[in-house]
């Protein structure tokens, strides 16, 4: 894999046209999903009386060491999901479409300026169960990302991880985890000092992956 500058700019070329095209969803999805006796813990089907939500999924060229980075938070201890490693987003509220929510979470809970992003489109849908809520994860990029201020009502932290480190085998860790009263097969990321990086939010990582693999084995 080629390792410059113009490699970066040309993968957000490629999601151009990718997203576009048929995604691999579940396929990728499934790849970090928590497992309970080998089967999905938990349902990725939505209800009737689903919230729809949508979250950004920000990509920055790093022109220092030339590497493309998403931009993830750690949510704090006040809201739903509190401590675990997330996307800016929240829920669609009536009437808006989910690339307003996404951006307007995003300036409300770290101070984003939203105007100079490049919208590239939609990546899969994701049900998540315990939220009830349908995640839109909106995927944007920028060449230059402003001086960010956290809302610690919502963040305690904003950090960006490069997507290579993701493909790092290193990286990648399976544990079983109590949850609800079950033993479960948890599929995770050890990207932060404290926090491990799972859920649906790596399952919504994982397809971006599955493209930048794609990219890369057509180069």
């Amino acid at each position: 894999m080629k390792n410059n500058i113009n490699n970066g700019l040309e993968f957000i070329d490629f999601l151009n046209d990718r997203l576009t095209k048929p995604l691999p969803g579940y396929l990728a999805h499934s790849q970090m999903q928590p497992l309970l006796k080998g089967k999905q813990f938990r349902t990725l089907t939505p209800k009737d009386d689903t919230y729809p939500s949508a979250v950004l999924v920000l990509l920055r060229l790093n022109e220092e060491i030339n590497e493309l980075e998403v931009l993830l938070t750690l949510r704090s201890n006040n809201i739903r999901h509190s401590g675990q490693i997330s996307c800016p987003g929240g829920f669609v509220e009536t009437g808006e479409e989910p690339v307003v929510t996404a951006l307007r979470e995003a300036r409300e809970e770290i101070g984003l300026e939203t105007d100079n992003l490049v919208i590239l489109g939609t990546l899969s849908e994701l049900y998540v169960q315990p939220s009830n809520t349908l995640i839109t994860p909106i995927l944007a990029f920028s060449k230059f990302i402003n001086d960010l201020e956290i809302n610690k009502q919502e963040v305690e932290e904003v950090f960006f991880i490069q997507l290579k480190t993701l493909l790092d085998e290193r990286v990648f860790n399976k544990e079983t985890w109590n949850l609800q009263g079950n033993d479960v097969e948890v599929p995770f990321w050890k990207v932060h000092q404290t926090t491990p990086l799972w859920g649906a939010t790596a399952m919504i990582l994982e397809e971006l992956l599955f493209l930048y693999k794609e990219f890369n084995n057509l180069l």
